[in-house]
This record gives C-alpha cells, structure tokens and sequence, in this order.
C-alpha cells in the first residue's frame, strides 16, 4: 500500500529520526520478509531485562481517558528478534495493555500479566501520557508494532493470540511519520464498525491459517486499502465483504 506506508524509504532519509545503528528502524520501514522473529520464551536472542515491569502504587489519568495509567519504578529492557534493544524508561505510563479499544470485544481486554512487558515497552514507544518521554516515537510504527509481537511471544503469549495481537495494533493502533513523513491520515476517519468488521476477519483468517507475520502485514495493508477507496468515493470490485487472502 504505497499511499499509506510512507516510511517506505531509503535508510538515508530514515537516519535522521531513527536511533543511530538501529538495523531494526531500518528495517521497520520495508515489509519484514527477512525479519527474524522470536519464537517464544525459549527464544535464546530474545528476551527481557529486568522483568517483569515494576510499577508504581500511584494511579495517574491521563487526557480524561477511563482507564487508570500506573508509572513504571524501574527501567525494563526488551531484546528483540534482530538483537535490537528497547526500553521502556523509569516513569513509562503504562495501562497494561496496548490494544485498541475499539477492538477490546474482538481481542478482549489484554490486562493478563503475561502481556504487561510488551504493553509497557510498546507504550514507552507510543503510548498515551509518554509524548514527552525519551524514546518516545524514536522508533518507526512498523518495527515497535513487530516489537510487541515479539515481546508477546517471550512474556509466554502463544503465537496465534500474540499474531491477534499484532493485527490489532497494526490495523488500529498508532502510526507515525518519520523525518518529516507523515502516515495517511485517513486511517483516523475510518468508521469504527468497519474497523471492527476487518479485525474480526483478520481473526479468523489468523485463526484458521497461521499466516507469517508480512503476510499479515500485506493482508491488512490491502483492508485498509479498501476502506480508503470507500473515503474516497470509489468501489474496490475485488472488495465482496469477506477475507482477503494473502498469499506468500
């Protein structure tokens, strides 16, 4: 989806808002056909630091929102697939769970403490109430939302929950722009029941193939591709209301 993944640059334009040698910023910009993934807890070049998150006592709302935010009392470190370390800084607001809420009654409310890691280093990343913080949006969406995909899987979550996951927060979660890009800002002003229906789709075609996380990634970046041309005023002919299958 060309129009919509505008990260999809050079690593000369994405140097200047990536973290110095970040290979995994580099590669977040590129569809993760050579990603390596975690595979689980067992995973020997995956894993946390300092785990499980610590959190303070103190409840904190944030921006009128419902749910309470506690802050992070010490730092947590994650190692990903590709040897990337991300952190999660001492005071990360955090809610313990980084999916949507407009996908809550399809995914459920992800507050089980085997998500807690991967919630709070996600959030450190782009999370609410930590725009100030110092690794906040320093990675790109693309590689932070791989990220809790393999932080999920250490924390013990199993692959198709964890893939379920994942294909909430890309389809519905945050997206960013890097070095002075910015993500199509139409995704906003999708309605939410079609939301909705494309993540129950996405579900069942998670649960019923166990696609690879890019396959993944293509299937809703062609949804998504769909519901724009609705914006627009088109009409997809290859849209007939059901799953999009992705082939590898």
């Amino acid at each position: 989806m060309r129009h919509l993944l505008v990260p999809l640059l050079c690593a000369t334009a994405l140097s200047g808002c990536a973290m110095p040698g970040s290979r995994a910023d580099l590669a977040g910009a590129n569809v993760a056909t050579a990603r390596s993934f975690c595979a689980g807890s067992a995973s020997p070049e995956c894993r946390f630091v300092d785990a499980p998150v610590q959190l303070g006592s103190t409840p904190t709302r944030v921006d009128g929102r419902g749910q309470t935010f506690y802050a992070t009392s010490r730092k947590l470190t994650f190692v990903d697939g590709l040897n990337e370390t991300w952190v999660a800084p001492a005071g990360t607001l955090t809610d313990g769970a980084s999916i949507p809420k407009v996908f809550h009654g399809i995914v459920g409310n992800p507050t089980s403490p085997s998500f807690a890691n991967a919630a709070a280093i996600h959030d450190a990343i782009c999370g609410i109430g930590n725009e100030q913080g110092q690794v906040y949006h320093t990675r790109t969406w693309q590689s932070t939302h791989r990220m809790f995909y393999d932080a999920l899987r250490v924390g013990g979550t199993d692959e198709i929950t964890a893939k379920v996951m994942f294909a909430a927060v890309y389809l519905g979660g945050p997206r960013w722009g890097v070095n002075g890009y910015r993500s199509d800002p139409r995704i906003a002003n999708v309605p939410d029941l079609e939301m909705e229906t494309a993540m129950r789709q996405a579900k069942h075609y998670i649960e019923s193939d166990n696609p690879s996380i890019p396959r993944i990634e293509r299937y809703l970046d062609r949804k998504l591709d769909i519901m724009f041309g609705r914006l627009d005023g088109g009409r997809d002919d290859m849209d007939r209301g059901g799953p999009v299958y992705i082939a590898d």
